[in-house]
This record gives structure tokens, sequence and C-alpha cells, in this order.
């Protein structure tokens, strides 16, 4: 899932003094921090710098997660593509143990009546040349249904998120929506083009692999083993107990947490989480304590722009 999130690079810097103590640049970047807010207009941000080489592991809070209640260090929040990498790691690990493998066809783990129609150069016919490595770095020729133009016309899934908000979505009808309103990117294997349709077909693949939900996949080889106990799919799971309400999220001046048109936001993102979990998950991914971070870097190419790479995941 995609929408507008604030975006703050923190340097600690060297001052005529000498470099900042881990405490003054924790204030400072809480400083930072609360005039992003005043700057962009966003209602609030958190903020985790962890450097055990520093010794500094700072948090910074800033603004409501709701009308008239503070944000905090604690606070769950929606993840959006973030949510993303964690479908791309439960997939690199069924690839490790060779339950599946990512030059598979999506065709090999989902029946073609599920995919046919999808807009695609050369129609159904190309649907066996999409394979799972070029659904994870998309690459597959599929447009963007969630932010992505219409070829007539139609809102898009985001937009009709906040246009319809008693509106709600299963898979199908988001494959059904793609179908019928926007036109190919491409052919499989050829330009990068962001998608979130590429990561729901990722995890029907992972149904198809497994016998079970993709929820439940990425639970059972990413949440569990990382204890990440402050991480949950919003739309089909309970919160964890004991946590503070998620969070609000805003698309322009529309509220979406709550809504029924958010079970349009599935395998491509669909996950709430904290600073804390995703710090542990961050960590276990660059440490390749779940799969190796060669995986994730496999085909990697500058993507969105340049020096903003992408691999799978």
């Amino acid at each position: 899932m995609s929408w507008r999130m604030i975006a703050v690079i923190a340097l600690t810097y060297t001052t005529g003094c000498g470099a900042l103590s881990p405490s003054d640049a924790g204030k400072e970047l809480q400083r930072k921090l609360n005039g992003q807010l005043e700057g962009d207009g966003a209602r609030h941000a958190v903020l985790l710098v962890s450097s055990p080489k520093l010794e500094m592991n700072e948090v910074c809070v800033a603004g409501e997660r709701a009308p008239n209640e503070p944000m905090t260090a604690q606070t769950p929040f929606l993840s959006a593509s973030i949510g993303k990498l964690f479908v791309a790691t439960a997939t690199l690990a069924l690839a490790r143990r060779g339950e599946l493998s990512l030059s598979d066809p999506i065709t090999r783990w989902v029946e073609r009546d599920a995919l046919s129609g999808l807009p695609i150069d050369g129609g159904d016919s190309s649907l066996d040349g999409v394979t799972i490595a070029h659904l994870l770095g998309h690459r597959s020729g599929l447009p963007d249904y969630f932010v992505g133009e219409t070829r007539d016309g139609a809102p898009n899934i985001l937009d009709r998120i906040v246009e319809h908000p008693d509106e709600t979505w299963s898979r199908q009808d988001l494959l059904d929506y793609a179908t019928a309103h926007f036109a190919p990117a491409g052919s499989p294997g050829g330009q990068f083009l962001y998608s979130d349709l590429n990561y729901d077909l990722v995890g029907m693949a992972l149904e198809g692999v497994t016998g079970r939900p993709y929820t439940q996949v990425v639970r059972d080889e990413v949440l569990e083993p990382l204890g990440l106990g402050s991480t949950w799919y919003h739309d089909v799971e309970p919160a964890p107990p004991g946590l503070e309400p998620l969070a609000h999220a805003w698309v322009e001046q529309t509220q979406v947490v709550g809504l029924a048109s958010l079970s349009a936001d599935q395998a491509g993102g669909g996950l709430a989480t904290t600073t804390r979990d995703l710090e542990v998950f961050i960590r276990a991914v660059a440490s390749g304590q779940l799969v190796a971070r060669a995986e994730f870097e496999r085909f990697t190419i500058d993507a969105i722009i340049p020096g903003i790479d992408y691999g799978l995941g």
C-alpha cells in the first residue's frame, strides 16, 4: 500500500564544541521532528534512531495519534508498503527450503482462471512468463491499481477507499477491478513498475504452495520466529492485547483507519506495527537471520529513481 508519508533524514553532526553526545543528538532530533511536522502539516510522526556503535538508541515522537491523544513511542501504526518486505522475506524463506522456486511461473501455484484477463501485454498467454521473481521485483508487466492511472477515468483503489468508505474488498474484487479499468504496463521481465498487484499475486502463490492464508505464512515465517508481538495484519487479525490503539492515518483529509474500504490493503501492505518491532525486523533482514541478505539483492536495479534501488522486496 502506498500513500504519502513523512521522510526524515537525521544527521549526527560536529559543532565547534565537538561531536554531539547521544543525549544532545536526541534532543536535536526531537527539535527537527517537531519542526518537520509544523512545516509539512502532518499530524504525527515517530522516529527511531538506533546505533549500537554510537551508543545511541533514541525514539522521538511528535503529534497526536488521534485527536487529543498524544502519539507515543509504543503507538502502533499502519506500515503501508513496508509490508511488502515481510511478504518477500516469507517467500524467500520458502524458496531457501525448496518449497518454491523464484523462477516458478505464477500459474504453477495459482489457478489460471483466477488470473484470466489481467492486464498484461500478450494477454493470458503471457501469464506463464510471469515468475515469482518478476512479481517480487515489480517487473511483471502488470499495472499498479493502487495509485496508478486507469485507462477509462475510473478512480484508482486509493481514491476508491476514500470515496466509498463502506465498500469491502476481496482479493478477487481487486483483480477484477484491475482487469476492468487498467491497461497493461508491459511484458513479463520488462520494465520496472512498482505495483501492489504484484504482491497480491505473491500472496496467492504463498497460499498455493502452503495451503495456508498468506497472512499465516508471514506469521509463521517472520513474525513468530522474530518475536514481533506488536505486528499484525490489521484487517484479518485482532490487535495483540495490551497495545495502544492504532494511530490514525489520512489520505489527504480522510481518516482511513477503521474504514471497511481499507480491506483493499492486502499483501501489498496490510500490516500494523511499531518502531521497535520494525527495528528487530530490519536488523534481522540486514544480518541474514531469516534469509541471506544477498537473496533480497538479486536482480537489483535503479528502480524508483536513480540511486534508490529495488531488489526482491
